[in-house]
C-alpha cells in the first residue's frame, strides 16, 4: 500500500460524529493537490478498488460504472440527518459563478472560503478535504435519500486552486426582486430559482418532515407564513410575494411530479455552472 495517498472526505452530523471515505478509491490523484492523510485515517481499498487505483490511467471517468462507484462510497457517509448540510455545501461551491465575469461556479473552491461570514458554521461542519465532482454526487444522493428525484450528474470537473471572489453568494435577507437579479447574473431564470429553493423542503427550517425530499415546502409558502414566523428564511417568505415567483411556486405545491422534473434539471445546471473539465 505504500505510495498510496487518500484524500478524505469528512462528512460530519449535528452530533459531531463523522465517518470518513478514501477519495482516491475513487478518483485519481489530482496534483498538486493533494492533500495526504496517515492511513489509519481510511481503511485500505478493496481489491476492486486497489484494481481501480492501479488502472486509472486507462480509465474513462464518465463511464456509469465508476458513477456506481461514487455513489456507493458516498452512500456510505450521507444519511438523511446531513443530507440538508449536504446541499447547502453544493449551493455555497456553485453558488458563486457569475456569467459575465465567467467565474465561480462548482469547483471545490469552497475549501477555501470556509471562514467566510457566508460559510462559516454552515458548510464547514460538512466537509474537511473535497473534490466538487464528489460535491455534485453527494448533493444529488442526499436528494435522492430523503425521497426526491433521481440524479445523475456528469464526472471530470477540476479542482480550483484558489477561492472564488467574495460576496457572490445571495443573502438570506433579499426580497423576491434582488433574489431574481442575483439569480439571473448567475445564468438561472425565475422559474429555476424557485425550483432550486424547494431545496429547503428538508432540514430545519419548519418546511414539513426536516429529512423528506417532497413539495411541502411551497405548500407552506401558499400558506404566506407571517414575517414573525420561525419558518424559512426571509427570502422564502419573500418568494410567495412575488407574483411571477407565486405562479412556480403554485405550480410546484400542485404537482410534486412537476417540481422534481424540473429540480433535476436546475441541479444539474447549478453543478455544471462554471465547471472546467478534464481533457478526455
Amino acid at each position: 500500500m505504500d505510495g498510496i495517498n487518500y484524500r478524505t472526505v469528512s462528512l460530519i452530523s449535528s452530533t459531531k460524529s463523522s465517518s470518513t471515505f478514501p477519495l482516491n478509491s475513487i478518483f485519481p490523484p489530482n496534483p498538486p493537490q493533494r492533500s495526504i492523510f496517515a492511513p489509519t485515517l481510511s481503511p485500505p481499498p478493496t481489491p476492486l478498488l486497489q484494481e481501480k487505483i492501479s488502472s486509472w490511467e486507462e480509465e474513462d471517468w464518465s463511464d456509469i460504472s465508476e458513477y456506481e462507484l461514487v455513489k456507493e462510497e458516498i452512500r456510505k457517509v450521507v444519511t438523511k440527518g446531513k443530507a440538508a448540510g449536504v446541499l447547502r455545501l453544493v449551493f455555497h461551491d456553485a453558488g458563486t459563478f457569475q456569467v459575465d465575469e465567467n467565474s465561480g461556479g462548482m469547483n471545490g473552491s469552497v475549501i477555501y472560503e470556509l471562514d467566510r461570514p457566508e460559510n462559516k458554521e454552515k458548510a464547514k461542519s460538512e466537509v474537511d478535504t473535497v473534490q466538487p465532482d464528489m460535491i455534485s454526487v453527494a448533493g444529488a444522493e442526499a436528494v435522492s435519500i430523503c425521497g426526491g428525484p433521481t440524479i445523475q450528474v456528469s464526472l471530470g470537473r477540476l479542482d480550483s486552486k484558489e477561492p472564488d471572489p467574495e460576496g457572490k453568494l445571495p443573502a438570506e435577507s433579499l426580497d423576491a426582486f434582488a433574489l431574481r437579479q442575483s439569480f439571473q447574473t448567475k445564468g438561472f431564470s425565475t422559474q429555476e430559482l424557485v425550483a432550486l429553493s424547494g431545496a429547503h423542503t428538508i432540514g430545519n427550517k419548519g418546511f414539513g418532515s426536516p429529512t423528506v425530499f417532497d413539495n411541502t415546502y411551497f405548500k407552506i409558502l401558499l400558506e404566506k407564513p407571517s414575517s414573525g414566523s420561525m419558518i424559512g428564511l426571509p427570502s422564502d417568505r419573500a418568494l410567495a410575494k412575488d407574483d411571477e415567483c407565486l405562479r412556480w411556486i403554485t405550480k410546484y405545491a400542485e404537482d410534486q411530479d412537476v417540481f422534481f422534473e424540473d429540480f433535476k434539471k436546475a441541479y444539474v445546471k447549478l453543478v455544471n455552472s462554471g465547471a472546467r473539465w478534464k481533457s478526455l
